[in-house]
């Protein structure tokens, strides 16, 4: 039996997101107001303004510091995972976890990794949309008529996201429905993240990783460039710059757990798109999906009910 830790992505923001986690946790306040002083970002007051929460600049600290503050206190009440993976943001979070990374030099990169996005962003509008049920062939052949346009995460078998320059994006939905493609959601980002439209940000960031240090993880980590797990000894900055101007293969890291009936998955922090995407994915095991205090106090009552899982007592 395997316990998996899975980080949510941008666009999972919600308003007043992990405040009761703050109001009842002290090490989850500890968490939160290091993340305002090593930012310089007021979390407290943008965790409540629904506009500034969804700017890329704040919402990458913020759901980061929510979904790595959730996992703390589970390995505070003694849960550890086995594995851990995020989506596409999600993955320093599971990396931070795994120990690659102190909680600190996460979010000093997440800042300026952020503010790059948010510039590329700025530089060339773009969008992202999620197309499903429709299979994967049909939605590649579709985005191949438009240039300008490309997959951005290959998420289940019959949910892509397409992202690309948004003057093409009346052009990509008619491709789309040409070939019977019928439900498009566009998704509340600011820019075609993990498309060729990042590619200015993927190089200055390859920069700014040279000065910080990455160590091989403690647990197994997947990596969404990959669609595999990091492995010893690997470039693990190269890795993280083209995470950003290249596709999340999250559909082939999930396939890549191998999961079991028995194994148990926490899905951490805001939103509920990764528990419908492990549900097309046919992950089996059990969910846990843990986003407010209640959900936490019930999963860790659960789980320690279960002394089979128990891989150290505190």
């Amino acid at each position: 039996m395997k316990i998996n830790l899975m980080f949510p992505g941008q666009g999972a923001q919600f308003t007043g997101m992990g405040l009761d986690f703050y109001n009842e946790y002290e090490p989850y306040r500890a968490l939160l107001m290091e993340a305002s002083s090593v930012t310089g970002l007021n979390l407290l007051e943008i965790l409540e303004d629904e506009e500034r929460l969804s700017e890329t600049e704040n919402t990458q600290i913020a759901i980061f510091t929510m979904s790595y503050g959730i996992a703390d206190l589970l390995r505070k009440e003694g849960i550890e995972a086995d594995h851990a993976l995020g989506l596409s943001l999600g993955e320093y979070g599971a990396l931070t976890y795994g120990g690659a990374l102190s909680a600190s030099d996460t979010m000093k990169l997440l800042r300026r990794r952020s503010a790059l996005m948010q510039q590329a962003a700025e530089e060339k509008k773009g969008f992202l949309a999620a197309v499903s049920f429709m299979e994967l062939s049909l939605v590649e052949e579709a985005v191949g008529k438009v240039s300008g346009v490309s997959i951005s995460n290959y998420n289940a078998p019959k949910q892509t996201v397409v992202g690309g320059d948004m003057e093409k994006k009346a052009e990509f939905e008619e491709s789309i429905r040409a070939l019977g493609g019928k439900k498009i959601t566009y998704l509340p980002v600011s820019g075609a993240f993990h498309t060729k439209l990042m590619e200015s940000a993927a190089r200055h960031f390859r920069e700014e990783l040279k000065s910080f240090s990455i160590k091989n993880p403690e647990i197994s980590v997947l990596s969404n460039y990959k669609g595999d797990f990091y492995e010893n000894g690997e470039d693990y900055r190269e890795i993280l710059a083209k995470h950003i101007d290249h596709p999340v293969r999250l559909s082939a890291c999930l396939s890549k757990l191998d999961s079991t009936e028995e194994d148990v998955h926490i899905l951490l922090g805001p939103g509920k798109a990764l528990q419908s995407i492990l549900k097309q994915n046919g992950l089996k095991g059990r969910v846990y999906a843990v986003n407010t205090v209640e959900d936490f106090k019930k999963t860790v009552s659960e789980l320690k009910g279960e002394k089979k899982w128990k891989r150290k007592q505190y």
